[in-house]
């Protein structure tokens, strides 16, 4: 064992023992010496560890112990506020003795959840009346609330609001970063809730950010984030498709017209607003007639002309508005988000072979993205410069190179979970129900969920992967499930709320989409069963993996598609065992699995359970597991 690693396992072993109900786990103890010789000799390394060996400790001291400033990035906001609410928190506190592991942590959002000082001024002191007067009334209230609310906060963090809001009212207090002008150029700049974040993370050892954040970062010439010596990757499975958005360009009608609006109130002459948002229809129009298309390279003429002459626009209201002898904070919002408007516009209209472009609808408007297929060029500088540390409980094959990092997959570290699945678990592969998009499906699959419910007693996380069928299942068995079976469906309240209201019903259900296949954590009998509803495959008509398929030719399935199903599917199959004493199933519901020759290839990131087709060997382990 080298110095770095043994200084390290040293540090876990008095870790371990200062934090309540930690034991000692030899994954965890190899993990901990990789990432110590990792970081002593400046390598990037790529950790697949299985569920249950506490992989955030596993690389949390080998940072402590090498005195390192670290970044640590994760898949979601939720994964960070667990940090910041339990994991960072408890290993603090098992080092607060000793001042040698003393350390500091910050978390660091984007802009946008943070509220804006400035616009709780202008709706205190009634400069922006329409805030409130223009709004409905649960709206109105709601943005009172949060001023007041934000006068007390130390953060301005909304994670941090004791009481729940509308989307809307948040945007009317807070600023994205497309308006806002920079803590500089306000007047409310030195009190600025994000400024103070990020003073707060410039000062810590442990940074948390989002992968979202990270990307934004590396787009801006890494000017946001602190210097750091390490960054983690946490659920680095889900990085390639993050980075991929932060670093496409979206276009909208409604953006343009956002922008014509904003400059509208500090403009003298409602003359180039007008005309920005004509344009911005036209542009809408335009849009709306490729709806659903993927583009060619360079873009339609009609598309094209739209785009320049919104850039032409711009540029004319960017000309008056510096023209402008005074600054106030409609000029400089005004300034900022026509800014990012023009510098979006230009950058869609950059065509290569690395970009794809295409309009999809939401909600009835009518979108223009370019993003690129390759995302290797935007994270070289990390690996140029930075150690980092690649984990998730899944690495599909191939998914370092395609970030540009050269590992060989035979050189990914892999550490097996603590868990004995062979006694704690069962793995139930439906194999005589109608497949996915069978028209006599839907009641066969609902009376299935009904009947494996029964047999486990409730205690259930249900999943899907279409809102639809959620919606039309959660309606066919709610009160069907039994008089002491509470359903919960996602939605109904927020996910923190819902989850520790599943938490404390040991026989509810909860039924939820795929923005619960990970990040749940919920040990002991309040889950006892695991439904998927079908194999988690990608979208067949999505543009962008469109774009790959072709790039990847006629292995496109086994290559693009196959490998995402498998690490969603083994992020779904992992909620179930998260503790030694933990027992269920895990039941899926396709009978393609046993049907189609990607079977083992599906299945490869879900541990290893012993398995069954048959509904009396689920009863069966659930009746002895209730002796």
């Amino acid at each position: 064992m080298t110095p770095a690693a043994q200084k390290a396992v040293n540090l876990l072993d008095q870790v371990v023992a200062r934090m309540p109900h930690a034991e000692h786990r030899s994954g965890q103890t190899e993990m901990v010496q990789h990432v110590a010789d990792s970081i002593a000799t400046g390598s990037s390394l790529v950790v697949q560890a299985g569920t249950g060996t506490g992989k955030t400790l596993g690389y949390l001291v080998p940072i402590l112990a090498a005195g390192q400033t670290a970044i640590i990035a994760t898949y979601t906001k939720a994964l960070q506020d667990q940090l910041a609410s339990v994991d960072l928190p408890l290993l603090q506190a098992a080092c607060a003795d000793d001042p040698d592991l003393a350390f500091s942590w910050a978390i660091l959002k984007g802009r946008n959840n943070y509220l804006c000082r400035q616009r709780m001024s202008e709706i205190e002191t009634g400069h922006d009346q329409l805030a409130l007067t223009d709004a409905p009334r649960d709206v109105a209230e709601d943005i009172r609330r949060l001023v007041e609310w934000g006068a007390a906060s130390p953060s301005g963090e909304m994670s941090d609001v004791p009481f729940s809001f509308g989307d809307t009212a948040w945007r009317k207090v807070s600023l994205g970063s497309d308006e806002c002008p920079g803590a500089s150029k306000c007047a409310f700049g030195e009190t600025c809730f994000t400024e103070l974040a990020r003073a707060n993370a410039n000062n810590a050892n442990v940074i948390v950010v989002n992968f979202t954040l990270y990307g934004l970062d590396l787009e801006q010439d890494r000017e946001f984030l602190p210097d750091h010596d390490v960054v983690v990757f946490d659920e680095v499975h889900e990085l390639e498709d993050v980075i991929s958005d932060t670093a496409s360009v979206t276009i909208t009608g409604r953006m343009v017209a956002n922008a014509a609006e904003t400059a509208r109130a500090a403009l003298s002459s409602q003359k180039l607003a007008n005309a920005l948002n004509k344009t911005a229809k036209e542009l809408d129009e335009v849009l709306g007639r490729f709806s659903g298309q993927r583009l060619a390279s360079p873009l339609p003429d009609d598309i094209d002309a739209a785009l320049r002459n919104a850039g032409t626009q711009c540029d004319l209201i960017l000309e008056k508005l510096r023209a402008s002898p005074t600054e106030t904070p409609e000029h400089l919002r005004a300034t900022a988000a026509v800014n990012r408007m023009l510098e979006a516009l230009r950058k869609v209209l950059v065509s290569g072979s690395n970009i794809v472009a295409f309009v999809s609808e939401v909600r009835g408007a009518a979108r223009l993205t370019a993003a690129p297929k390759r995302v290797n060029h935007v994270l070289a500088a990390v690996w140029q410069d930075t150690t980092a540390i690649l984990t998730s409980a899944t690495i599909p094959p191939g998914m370092p190179k395609r970030l540009g990092l050269v590992v060989e997959d035979d050189a990914i570290v892999r550490v097996p979970s603590p868990f004995n699945y062979a006694k704690q678990s069962l793995l139930y592969l439906a194999d005589d129900l109608p497949i996915p998009n069978a028209p006599d499906r839907a009641p066969r699959l609902q009376a299935r969920i009904r009947e494996l419910i029964a047999m486990s007693g409730g205690s259930a996380l249900v999943l899907f992967t279409s809102w639809g069928v959620l919606r039309d299942t959660a309606a066919a068995l709610n009160g069907h499930l039994g008089k002491d079976i509470k359903m919960y469906v996602q939605d109904d309240m927020p996910k923190k709320a819902l989850l520790d209201a599943f938490r404390s019903d040991t026989t509810s259900c909860l039924f939820a989409t795929r923005g619960f296949f990970q990040g749940v954590d919920v040990p002991g009998d309040a889950l006892r069963l695991v439904i998927i509803d079908k194999v988690p495959f990608p979208a067949m008509h999505d543009p962008l993996l469109d774009a790959r398929r072709e790039d990847a030719g006629s292995g496109a399935f086994m290559i693009i598609d196959v490998p995402m199903a498998a690490a969603a599917l083994a992020q779904a199959a992992g909620r179930l065992i998260r503790t030694a004493t933990d027992r269920g199933v895990v039941a899926i519901l396709d009978p393609r699995l046993s049907q189609k020759r990607y079977k083992s290839a599906v299945l490869s990131g879900v541990e290893h359970m012993p398995e069954t087709n048959r509904l009396v060997e689920v009863e069966d382990f659930f009746t002895k597991q209730s002796i």
